[in-house]
């Protein structure tokens, strides 16, 4: 049986788009996690709700892209946008964190600074 190729391309970079959402998922619940400085219940609800959400993402763009139809090269797409995420995303979204958390950081402690600040959190 011979399937048609000339809309594999649109499945591919669908299921390439739904692979980056879910390493943004795991991204932010990774930032999640080292801001709560997350234990083991903290943890176990965060891998929970990664596989929830990855199975909703990966599901529902299976759906919208390819009606539902399971093809490797669908998956091979997924993994494909989850690699340039690590490969690329991942360290520019850490970096972009890490500076906007310096930026607030020094926001706060300026207005830390204040009188009035100091007066009312004695």
């Amino acid at each position: 049986m011979l399937f048609s190729t000339i809309g594999q391309w649109r499945v591919f970079a669908a299921m390439m788009v739904a692979g980056v959402l879910v390493g943004c998922i795991y991204g932010l619940l990774a930032l999640v996690r080292r801001l709560l400085q997350a234990g083991t219940l903290i943890s176990l609800a965060a891998d929970l709700a990664f596989g929830a959400l990855s199975a909703v993402v990966l599901g529902g763009m299976l759906t919208f892209a390819n009606y539902g139809e399971a093809r490797l090269y669908a998956f091979l797409g997924a993994g494909a946008g989850l690699a340039l995420y690590a490969l690329g995303l991942h360290r520019a979204g850490r970096a972009l964190c890490a500076r906007l958390g310096h930026i607030i950081r020094r926001i706060l402690r300026r207005i830390a600074k204040f009188r009035l600040i100091k007066v009312i959190f004695r």
